[in-house]
């Protein structure tokens, strides 16, 4: 059996809800996947609870998640809920119409969570620059590094 995390339906439906805190706005695949991980690691970067624990290699999600985005918004794009634009500064998605109904009825703890943190990521840092984005990134996963070091260092010392 499958698992169900990050199943191209679950990271369609986080991509959905930050494409319907964006709209009208359109997005970048590059821009999804930094909210993205924004989305799930919001405490790092100052905002509430994160959604996935704060595991020391959760700077690889970043290397993996591109992937995992392009088959959610394929399921997305596909049930209608989001469209791709091509046009002069290259492909972007943007939430459909429909999109702000279906995300209204999902109902469950998570999915009311996944709301919070995807209105607060697009608040704090859709507005932003490619590169600002980016350094507020790198500035985060400089901070996991060294915490994945002195994790290192403490478990060595107890042996």
């Amino acid at each position: 059996m499958k698992s169900p995390l990050n199943s191209a339906v679950e990271v369609g439906v986080r991509v959905l809800m930050l494409l319907t805190e964006a709209f009208p706005a359109h997005l970048d695949l590059n821009r999804l996947v930094l909210l993205d991980h924004s989305l799930l690691h919001s405490a790092d970067l100052g905002g509430p609870e994160s959604l996935h624990p704060p595991l020391p290699i959760r700077a690889g999600e970043l290397g993996v998640k591109r992937r995992t985005i392009e088959g959610g918004l394929e399921v997305m794009i596909r049930a209608g809920l989001a469209h791709m634009d091509v046009g002069a500064d290259g492909i972007q998605f943007r939430a459909s119409d429909d999109a702000e109904g279906f995300v209204s009825l999902l109902a469950t703890s998570y999915a009311g969570a996944l709301h919070e943190r995807a209105s607060w990521v697009v608040s704090r840092f859709g507005s932003l620059e490619e590169t600002a984005l980016r350094q507020e990134m790198r500035d985060v996963s400089a901070h996991w590094s060294e915490e994945f070091e002195q994790r290192d260092l403490t478990e060595e010392a107890n042996f």
